[in-house]
């Protein structure tokens, strides 16, 4: 897919919208980020409130239920550090993202700034890592080891996948400041596992990974998996498969959150997790709360498909679409077989495949970096931009008996 190469602008602005539940009121808090970010404000007329009372009035009258509609004062705004302080008795702030949205990790780690310096003692959870690799994400805080050696622990590459450099600065942050990092997330071994058969087939090994309980109670957010099951025709499962594996997913994070509250009850929790992990409370938040009792803050950020409810979330955060600048690209798809790199396909605008590189060639190399897993490659590449060269190093095939190691330069795309 062809990435965005706009260039990012010099500022982040954004507006955010906090709902009073109970009073049926919205108001809004406007921040200037510093960054490399530039959101425009926007306007989101039909918000939140009224809603008892807007559903026996629209019975009666389109126009009387438009007359009714919240509308916001643009220039009645605090800025986001007045806000946070505002969150100092909330023991968990949950974050949402659209993980290949830039924008969404810059407003990540503003409210992780601004949390951590109103309260130090701050524990980041997040969806990115899974439970089993939490020691190497403490040897990363702690510096025993360096990012690239934390990558390959966590198999960051094979088990998340997105663009690491959406998640950079939020890593850095917390290693500069010595904020532990919580891995929520189940390991794909057990999740994968569930989406395929139920409870009682699991191998005694994955059955000591599940959550202590389940809540099937949700139907809202059960429609809403059915809904999202339905857009994927391809997926191998039944529904109840596909549903037994996404509640494990949720429970999974919402119990390794609050058995780290309840062993650290001076700190504070950011969470930092897919948005339909946090709408509406279904994912993680009343399944926290349904293990310790604490009080807490959600908070989602825009997009197109994002629905306006006053049951969605706390706040809602108003922000552009924003990319990354590109990375550059060979052009192929690669997989790993055997602990080896090997390119299965192309890409339309393929850079390997012009300069003669054949399918099922084994990637060896890059430059003076040898390449012995997919997380090798990534890393030899992260900082390249298109236009840049590299060295290719590689085998003509995955048999044995390939051992001839050719090279081939190429310039990125």
């Amino acid at each position: 897919m062809k990435q965005n190469r706009s260039e990012i602008s010099p500022t982040h602005r954004f507006l955010l919208y906090a709902v009073d539940h109970h009073h049926s009121t919205s108001r809004t808090i406007h921040a200037d980020i510093g960054g490399s970010l530039c959101v425009m404000a926007m306007v989101l007329a039909l918000l939140l409130s009224h809603t008892a009372s807007a559903a026996s009035r629209v019975q009666d009258s389109a126009t009387n239920l438009a007359t009714e509609l919240p509308v916001v004062k643009l220039d009645q705004t605090d800025p986001l550090a007045r806000t946070i302080a505002q969150f100092n008795d909330v023991r968990v702030v949950l974050v949402g993202e659209t993980h290949t949205r830039y924008d969404h990790h810059l407003v990540q780690l503003e409210i992780f700034k601004q949390l951590h310096h109103a309260s130090p003692r701050l524990a980041l959870g997040v969806e990115w890592f899974q439970q089993p690799y939490q020691r190497h994400l403490d040897a990363y805080i702690a510096g025993g080891i360096s990012e690239e050696e934390m990558l390959h622990l966590t198999d960051y590459f094979e088990r998340w996948r997105y663009d690491y450099r959406l998640y950079r600065p939020i890593m850095q942050y917390a290693r500069e400041h010595q904020i532990p990092i919580i891995a929520l997330n189940a390991s794909r071994e057990l999740t994968s596992a569930l989406s395929k058969s139920g409870f009682d087939d699991l191998s005694d090994e994955l059955k000591t990974q599940l959550p202590d309980s389940y809540d099937w109670s949700d139907k809202a957010y059960e429609d809403r998996l059915r809904r999202s099951y339905d857009a994927h025709p391809d997926y191998a499962g039944k529904f109840e498969d596909f549903l037994r594996g996404q509640l494990t997913w949720d429970e999974s994070m919402a119990e390794r959150a609050a058995q780290y509250l309840q062993q650290n009850p001076e700190t504070r929790m950011l969470i930092l997790a897919g948005s339909g992990h946090i709408a509406y409370g279904s994912g993680i938040p009343n399944r926290i709360k349904r293990r310790i009792d604490v009080k807490q803050f959600s908070i989602l950020v825009s997009e197109d498909h994002l629905p306006i409810s006053n049951n969605i979330a706390d706040f809602l955060v108003l922000s552009t679409e924003q990319s990354l600048q590109p990375v550059g690209l060979i052009g192929a798809l690669l997989e790993t077989e055997n602990k080896r790199v090997v390119i299965k396909g192309f890409a339309h605008d393929s850079a390997v495949r012009d300069a003669g590189v054949e399918k099922g060639a084994v990637i060896v190399g890059v430059g003076d970096e040898d390449v012995e897993s997919f997380a090798d490659f990534k890393l030899a590449i992260i900082n390249k931009k298109p236009g840049d060269s590299i060295e290719l190093h590689y085998l003509e095939s995955a048999d044995e008996g390939s051992q001839d190691r050719k090279s081939v330069k190429l310039e990125l795309r």
